[in-house]
């Protein structure tokens, strides 16, 4: 058995979970992990409502335990599929999915989770499970929304910003480049101050100095990875846009889960959520210290 954390997959009762199931494959086939599935089940009677609208169903919590068994059987048996090398361990879990999947996070090293699609357009919305889980998980979380990249050239896109916790994300989106052997591009995203032009810097000055900080933020990491082709662009952009469309031909963005103005201009984790909402790729959200 491996002495790995493992890579902790959430699963519903859907079926419609293919998307980020293989994602996580990939994953544990890349760090040699073992893939753990997890699937939550409750009841809940909704407030309010006449009980002629109850699925009574609902209230019979061996009846939902037998459901999410059910589902865990079929990603055992779709994982087995896609690669049956990789170790797998599945558990249905009383309590509901967010607490069950921030539980699971303290000792796991990811933890992997989907978005919704609804509409006859296929339109796609992020759930609230991954919203919350992604906000608050103990280790990086990722939510698999979009396409999925199957072309190991597309590279990875990480979002920077001037903090300390700029470190972390660095380390988890050089890690994955590496195990997966793709390129990496950094980007930081930066607003300039409105009052420059009329203080001491020019906006001009401001820039280059910006580039100077994220080129210095990346060599460490250019040494330690050396098998990571890198590249890095500074973008006058609010972040969300800014990160969201250097990410449209990504395989993944990676960016902070908190962030503070340390660069004057730069946000990165107040917007986390907005590129979990926006991005066209898979994204993962690392939990970083605030300054």
């Amino acid at each position: 058995m491996s002495e790995q954390r493992p890579i902790v997959v959430g699963i519903d009762t859907s079926g419609r979970t293919d998307e980020w199931l293989g994602w996580a494959v990939r994953e544990a086939r890349a760090r040699r992990a073992p893939l753990r599935m997890v699937c939550g089940y409750d009841f809940v009677v909704p407030f309010g409502r006449l009980s002629v609208y109850l699925d009574l169903r609902k209230l019979d919590l061996e009846h939902a335990k037998r459901i999410a068994e059910r589902a865990l059987n079929d990603a055992e048996i779709k994982v087995a599929e896609l690669d049956p090398g990789v170790e797998v361990s599945v558990e249905a879990i009383d309590g509901e999915a967010v607490p069950t999947l921030l539980a699971e996070s303290l000792q796991a090293q990811t933890v992997v989770l989907g978005s919704r699609r609804l509409g006859a357009a296929g339109s796609i919305v992020l759930g609230s499970v991954s919203t919350a889980v992604a906000a608050r998980a103990a280790c990086p979380a990722v939510v698999v929304r979009g396409a999925v990249a199957a072309d190991e050239a597309q590279p990875v896109v990480v979002g920077v910003d001037g903090t300390r916790g700029s470190e972390t994300v660095l380390e988890y989106a050089f890690g994955y480049a590496s195990a997966h052997g793709a390129p990496l591009h950094a980007v930081l995203c930066w607003q300039p101050n409105l009052l420059a032009p009329l203080v001491t810097m020019p906006a001009g000055e401001a820039n280059d100095g910006v580039k100077a900080w994220l080129s210095e933020a990346l060599a460490g990491w250019r040494e330690k990875f050396p098998d990571v082709a890198v590249t890095s662009a500074v973008v006058e952009n609010h972040p969300t846009a800014g990160l969201t469309e250097a990410a449209a031909a990504a395989q993944l963005l990676v960016v902070g889960s908190v962030g503070r103005h340390a660069l004057a201009g730069t946000l990165l984790g107040s917007v986390s959520q907005g590129v979990l909402h926006h991005a066209e790729c898979p994204v993962a959200v690392v939990p970083v210290h605030a300054d």
